[in-house]
């Protein structure tokens, strides 16, 4: 369904054209003179993001399954397709699978176009969170980034350079707050209505609730008038005296944009109505006067009926380099984005939708593939590299694998216990491909540490996935490209190469903070983190392995005694002290191949 979707989208507009397998809608006039915005996330949530992709807004949008993060390889196709020469900014909602998926495709494209061209941006306008609950992961996405979007789109279209549009961005984003209320959870057309969890009754209501059922702030036991249901999504929006929930900052003579979203259930006079109820209380009760409305389908959640009141700051944006006068240009600026109100349509006589469906397109590694000649350079430049004894490699590889493999048992029911039950099989399948492209193709048999490692990443990219896959992915992806840019400076600049070991350990220190910007995961939260900082950390201090792979174990072990903080197992209602804690499975699974790297 989502492609066939896609492919009529460009029935609806001739400036939309399609990577049909990447499921990707981009700008078929786009300028790479102007810096490139992408968004994108799991489908079901049209006309977000397809919808608004033209001149002035999103340069491309990208797909994933529905309810489910894009993958990597269509995100980077994504950003080659509408690659700027002034650089790309990807505009994210906040959500675990986008922030790991979107944060492995700028891994690759940090390295190929540095790091000061591409940039994240993640949109953070739900207050249904609280701060206490939230500190961890910030708040959630709603449909203001689609605000977003338009005013970035034109300050793009200014010609403005990347960093000048991201700093515009960081401060909307600041200044914008959304709420949801729904009168049931979203239910997929698909499955049996009572597999859903959490739907509401017929007289319940729900305030506050995220985009894919996530729970809200309360639910009430009886339908409340519009006047009392606005009163109280004001309330949360509004009241900067809340610890919890005062994130929105305003005074009464500032210049405020109201925009409600219908996720898809809601009837239009009745989004209407509201509409009415929120100008009245916002004017009567906090003195504000909107200077802008916006009403519509933004960002939906396929057939849910929920709707969501969002609120934009345009006083306190205001920067050194743009004015209220400026960024109200930007909101009004006229744009042929098919979901964008007042677009523009152009007669034609005849609607191509074929030319415009690229069904073969070139990824960035293929190009790469295409580059590396048989005699050891790439690009027609010398590499550098560490080789180590064959043996040693395929040692520790197949050391590594059967770790997990025989582990695997007590992984998937730790995992169960406390997760969704994957963890065990995803390590244990992606051991296996390795394991299986070390018997086809012999990549140990040089000796070199960079194509084994460069090997690897290929499988854990392609056939791990998962959290767990796309975490392992930034991490091996920052410890080989800081081992490979040393390796090349060395080379470059004909200087001796320290020892191994200290360029290994380095590459640690690199590679776990590097992976620190894309997961709030800590030290204590219980997750993969509690092994891969500890066991990073000392070995950049001390230099020892042997040290650091024990020290991995005993911070596997002690995820025993750790409550969970982050991810699935926080919705685990297990009482401290009442039950025995197995292990993280995903930090057990990690030290077991750690291990191999001392016994072999």
């Amino acid at each position: 369904m989502v492609n066939k979707g896609l492919i009529a989208a460009l029935y609806e507009n001739p400036n939309l054209s399609l990577l049909e397998k990447e499921r990707v809608i981009y700008n078929n006039n786009y300028d790479t003179s102007r810096v490139s915005l992408i968004s994108g996330g799991g489908s079901g949530h049209e006309p977000g993001w397809y919808g608004m992709v033209c001149d002035g807004m999103l340069s491309a949008s990208v797909q994933g399954e529905f309810f489910a993060s894009p993958n990597y390889r269509n995100i980077q196709a994504a950003e080659k397709v509408v690659h700027s020469k002034q650089g790309t900014i990807f505009l994210i909602t906040n959500y675990t699978g986008d922030n790991l998926y979107f944060g492995m495709a700028t891994q690759e494209l940090f390295q190929k176009f540095g790091p000061d061209k591409i940039k994240i941006l993640r949109v953070t306008d739900d207050v249904a969170v609280p701060k206490s609950q939230g500190a961890l992961v910030g708040r959630r996405t709603l449909s203001g980034n689609s605000l977003v979007f338009k005013v970035l789109g034109a300050c793009s279209e200014d010609g403005f350079d990347v960093d000048t549009v991201y700093d515009l961005g960081v401060s909307i984003n600041a200044n914008i707050a959304s709420c949801n209320a729904g009168l049931d959870h979203i239910h997929i057309p698909t499955h049996p209505k009572d597999e859903d969890w959490g739907q509401l009754g017929k007289d319940e209501l729900e305030l506050g609730l995220g985009v894919h059922n996530e729970p809200g702030v309360k639910k009430l036991p009886y339908i409340p008038s519009n006047e009392e249901l606005i009163e109280s999504m004001l309330k949360l929006l509004l009241d900067t005296t809340d610890p919890e929930r005062g994130f929105f900052q305003y005074d009464a003579d500032d210049k405020i944009v109201l925009q409600l979203n219908n996720l898809g259930g809601v009837a239009h006079l009745e989004m209407l109505g509201l509409m009415y109820e929120a100008i009245q209380q916002l004017r009567d009760v906090y003195g504000i006067e909107v200077s802008r409305v916006y009403h519509g389908h933004f960002v939906t959640s396929f057939n849910a009926p929920i709707f969501t009141l969002t609120l934009f700051n345009i006083t306190k944006s205001v920067t050194a380099k743009f004015s209220e006068d400026k960024l109200f240009e930007y909101l009004d600026r006229p744009v042929a984005a098919t979901n964008w109100p007042v677009t523009l349509h152009k007669v034609h006589d005849k609607i191509d939708v074929e030319s415009r469906i690229i069904k073969n397109f070139k990824h960035y590694d293929q190009e790469e593939d295409a580059q590396v000649n048989g005699n050891g350079t790439v690009n027609g430049k010398d590499t550098k590299d560490i080789i180590v004894d064959p043996k040693l490699l395929d040692s520790i590889i197949k050391t590594a694998a059967s770790n997990i493999i025989k582990r695997e048992p007590d992984l998937t029911s730790w995992d169960t216990k406390m997760g969704d039950g994957d963890c065990g099989e995803g390590l244990k399948l992606g051991v296996e491909c390795i394991l299986a492209k070390l018997e086809k193709e012999h990549f140990t048999e040089s000796g070199s540490v960079l194509d084994t490692l460069k090997t690897i990443l290929d499988v854990v990219k392609d056939d791990m996935g998962g959290t767990l896959g796309a975490i392992l992915y930034i991490f091996l992806k920052g410890f080989t490209s800081n081992v490979e840019s040393r390796l090349q400076k060395e080379a470059n600049s004909n200087s001796s190469s320290r020892n191994q070991n200290e360029i290994f350990a380095d590459a640690c220190g690199y590679s776990i903070e590097n992976l620190k910007e894309f997961t709030k995961a800590r030290l204590g939260h219980r997750t993969v983190m509690d092994v891969l900082i500890p066991f990073c950390e000392t070995y950049a201090k001390t230099k020892d392995i042997t040290q650091a792979v024990e020290v991995a174990h005993d911070h596997a072990e002690g995820t025993r005694n750790l409550a969970p903080k982050l991810g699935r197992a926080t919705y685990v209602g297990i009482e401290k002290g009442t039950v025995d804690f197995p292990p993280d499975p995903g930090a057990y699974g990690v030290y077991e191949m750690l291990s191999a790297l001392v016994k072999h």
